[in-house]
């Protein structure tokens, strides 16, 4: 028997508090299926290509998060390729993120 059910990857920073919340759950709260997950320590720019090379590697249509903090530096490098999934809220491939004004 396969899971037909779409894939999805997990980042969880080393440096971010997760609450808790088990990102498993938040996948198939979203019909999502895990299939692996990464923990990073890295800055924007190369955490950014590494989750780009999981979600390809893994062919993700979604990254899991168990908060929008962990993403919150490399949401749009994210939103570009695959759908963001937190416990609060689903941000769409291509999501058009508020531009602050500084």
């Amino acid at each position: 028997m396969t899971d037909e059910r779409p894939r999805a990857v997990a980042m969880i920073r080393s440096d971010v508090q997760g609450d808790g919340v088990d990102v498993y759950r938040v996948a198939e709260t979203h019909g999502y299926r895990l299939v692996w997950t990464v923990y990073l320590d890295t800055g924007p720019l190369a955490s950014a290509l590494i989750v780009a090379g999981v979600v390809m590697e893994h062919n993700a249509s979604a990254v899991v998060v168990p908060s929008f903090e962990h993403a919150d530096s490399v949401r749009h490098a994210i939103t570009d390729i695959a759908q963001l999934l937190t416990p609060m809220q689903v941000y769409p491939r291509g999501y058009r993120w508020p531009v602050v004004e500084s």
